[in-house]
C-alpha cells in the first residue's frame, strides 16, 4: 500500500513516513545517528508536554520532599531553597535542551555524550552515561511508586490511629502500583498519549483546586517571618551548609527534566518539539510549585506536627481545612496524580532501557532491544526495568534509610548525566561538536554560561550528596549515597571490562547527513544518496 492510500491516522503512526518514495526528515535525522525508526510517531505537542510535565511534576514531587528543607531551616529553607533550585535547574535544563535539539534520540544523555565525544572516547563515555541514566530512571521509578504506597498507608492510619503499616505491607503496595503502571504502559500503548493528557489535566486542575481550597479554608495564617525569614535549623550543620543541603533536596522537584528526550522518536520534528516541551514543562512546573508551596506553608498552624507526621502533606491538608474527609479527598486526588507520574516514568524508563540495549549496552541486549510487532513498543525492556524496580524495593523492607539513599542517587546520577555531555561540549568547542542547523540554539553567550554553570553546580552537589544530612551522624542517619555510588561504579567497570569494551561501539553516525536532515529540506536525488550511505552505516553496526 502506498503512502497516499493510508489514512491520516495510519500515517501518524508510521515509524518512517514516506511520500513519493522519500523518507521523512525525522527518519533521515534518526538514520544519520545510526538508527532506524521502529516506534510510531504518535505523540503530539500536547501529549509530549503532558508526559514531560508528569515526569517532573514539581508540585507533587515537592509535596513529598519538603520535610527535609523544613527540618534543615524551617519555612525560609522550604521557600528560598525551592527558588534557588528552580533557577539552577532551569539553567541546567536549557543546556540539556540544546543537546536534545542537536541530537534527538530516545537514548537521551548517553546518546548526546556519544555524539559530542571524540572517536577515541565516545564509546566508553556513552557506556557510563547509559548505565547511569538507566539506574537513575529505575531509582526514580521506585521513588514515585513508593510515595503511592506511602500515601495509601498514611490514609489508612489517618482514619485508624491504632494502625501503622509495616514496611513489608508498604512494599506489597509498592509492587501493586508498579505492576498496575507497567500493565497500563504495556497493554495500551496506543492509548498512552491520551492517557498522559488525561493525567496532565488532573494534575494541573488539582494544583489549582488545592491552592484555592487550602488558602481559603485555613482559618489562621502563618506570619510572614515564619515562611520567609525565621530559620530553625535542626540538622547540626551550620545554617549555610544546611541551606545548601536543603537546596539539593529541593532539586527533586525538578527531577527528570530530560523526560521529553526519551520519546524523541515518537513525535514529529523532535529537534524542535523536544527542547520546546522540556522548557515549557519546566516553566509550568515552576509556575505551579512556587505558589503551591506558599499556599501550604501559610495555611499550616503547627510546622512541628507537619515535620513529624507520617505523611506531612496530609497533615498540611488537615491543618488547613480542619476536616478529615476533605483532607482524605485531597490525599486520594494526590495519589491519582502520583500514579499518573508512575505511568509516565515506567514508559520513559522502558524506552531508555530499550534504546541503550539497541546499542548493545546492557546484558541480554538482543532481547531487550526487540519491539513487539503488534503493540509497537519495547515490551521486553519495559517489563525488565519494572522487575528491576520491584527487586530493588526489597531494600525498603530492610532499611528505609538505605532505600532513601538510593533515591538520592537518582537525583545525583541524572544530574551527572546532564553535566558530562555539556562539559564535553565546552571542552571540545561548541562550534565543533554542535550542528549549526540545530533548531534550539542558546547562542555564544548564554550557551557557554549554561554549560559552565551545569558542570560546576553538579560537581558541587556530587560531593554534598554524600554528606550525612544530620549531625552528629548516627547509624540510623547514615547517608548511603557514597556506598551506592561506589557500587554503581563497580558494576559499570565490571560490565565494561568483562565484555562490553569489545562489543559496545554505539551508533554509526553520519554527520553530513545529520546536517542535511536538520535543514528539513532535501531533494530526491540528494536523499537517495544519503539513504544509501545511512543504510550501509546501520548494517555495519
Amino acid at each position: 500500500m502506498s503512502d497516499s492510500q493510508l489514512s491520516a491516522k495510519e500515517r501518524s503512526t508510521q515509524p518512517a513516513v514516506a511520500q513519493d518514495g522519500l523518507l521523512s526528515a525525522d527518519e533521515l535525522e534518526l538514520r544519520a545517528q545510526g538508527h532506524k525508526g521502529e516506534l510510531p510517531r504518535q505523540f503530539s505537542t500536547l501529549s509530549t508536554l503532558a508526559i514531560a510535565f508528569l515526569l517532573t511534576s514539581a508540585w507533587i514531587g515537592y509535596s513529598a520532599t519538603f520535610p527535609y528543607p523544613l527540618l534543615a531551616g524551617g519555612g525560609p529553607y522550604v521557600f528560598w531553597g525551592l527558588i534557588v533550585a528552580t533557577v539552577a535547574c532551569s539553567i541546567i535544563t536549557a543546556g540539556l535542551a540544546e543537546l536534545s535539539s542537536a541530537y534527538p534520540s530516545t537514548g537521551g544523555q548517553y546518546h548526546f555524550a556519544f555524539m559530542v565525544s571524540s572517536e577515541k572516547t565516545r564509546a566508553s563515555v556513552a557506556f557510563v552515561m547509559g548505565w547511569l541514566s538507566v539506574i537513575a530512571y529505575c531509582l526514580f521509578t521506585a521513588s514515585a511508586t513508593i510515595v503511592c504506597a506511602q500515601i495509601t498507608a498514611a490514609i489508612a492510619g489517618f482514619w485508624h490511629e491504632d494502625y501503622a503499616a509495616t514496611q513489608w505491607q508498604v512494599y506489597l503496595m509498592y509492587i501493586m502500583y508498579q505492576a498496575l503502571a507497567t500493565a497500563v504502559v504495556v497493554l495500551f500503548p496506543r492509548q498512552l498519549p491520551k492517557t498522559e493528557i488525561m493525567f496532565f489535566f488532573i494534575s494541573v486542575s488539582g494544583c489549582i483546586v488545592f491552592f484555592i481550597t487550602v488558602l481559603s479554608a485555613s482559618g489562621t495564617k502563618q506570619p510572614a517571618k515564619i515562611v520567609f525569614t525565621e530559620v530553625v535549623n535542626t540538622t547540626g550543620w551550620s545554617d549555610g551548609v544546611s541551606f545548601i543541603l536543603a537546596v539539593g533536596t529541593c532539586m527533586y522537584a525538578y527531577i527528570a527534566t530530560d523526560g521529553a528526550s526519551h520519546i524523541a522518536e515518537e513525535l514529529p520534528n523532535p529537534g524542535k518539539g523536544v527542547p520546546r516541551t522540556m522548557m515549557l514543562s519546566l516553566t509550568i512546573s515552576a509556575i505551579s510549585v512556587i505558589p503551591w508551596t506558599l499556599a501550604f506553608m501559610f495555611s499550616t498552624n503547627d510546622l512541628d506536627a507537619v515535620a513529624s507526621a507520617q505523611l506531612p502533606i496530609l497533615e498540611v491538608y488537615y491543618q488547613a481545612m480542619n476536616n478529615r474527609s476533605g483532607a482524605t479527598f485531597f490525599a486520594v486526588w494526590l495519589l491519582v496524580i502520583y500514579f499518573g507520574s508512575v505511568v509516565s516514568v515506567v514508559a520513559a524508563t522502558g524506552r531508555l532501557t530499550w534504546a541503550f540495549a539497541r546499542d548493545n549496552g546492557l546484558p541480554f541486549s538482543p532481547t531487550l532491544a526487540r519491539i513487539h510487532p503488534k503493540l509497537q513498543m519495547p515490551v521486553n525492556a519495559t517489563i525488565a526495568s519494572s522487575i528491576a524496580v520491584a527487586i530493588y524495593g526489597v531494600i525498603y523492607v530492610g532499611s528505609t534509610t538505605a532505600f532513601n539513599s538510593f533515591i538520592s542517587m537518582s537525583i545525583l546520577s541524572l544530574n551527572v548525566t546532564y553535566a558530562i555531555p555539556q562539559g564535553i561540549v565546552l571542552w571540545r568547542g561548541r562550534d565543533k561538536v554542535l550542528p549549526s542547523t540545530r533548531q534550539f540554539n542558546l547562542g555564544k553567550i548564554i550557551g557557554p554560561f549554561c554549560n559552565i554553570f551545569c558542570v560546576l553546580w553538579v560537581s558541587l552537589y556530587t560531593v554534598l550528596f554524600c554528606l550525612p544530612t544530620f549531625l552528629p551522624a548516627e547509624a540510623s542517619d547514615m547517608n548511603y549515597v557514597s556506598v551506592v555510588v561506589a557500587g554503581c561504579a563497580l558494576i559499570i567497570v565490571v560490565m565494561w571490562f568483562t565484555g562490553k569494551r569489545k562489543t559496545f561501539t554505539g551508533p554509526m553516525i553520519n554527520m553530513e547527513l545529520l546536517e542535511a536532515a536538520e535543514g528539513r529540506h532535501m531533494d530526491a536525488e540528494t536523499q537517495a544518496t544519503y539513504i544509501q550511505a545511512s543504510e550501509k552505516a546501520v548494517e555495519r553496526r
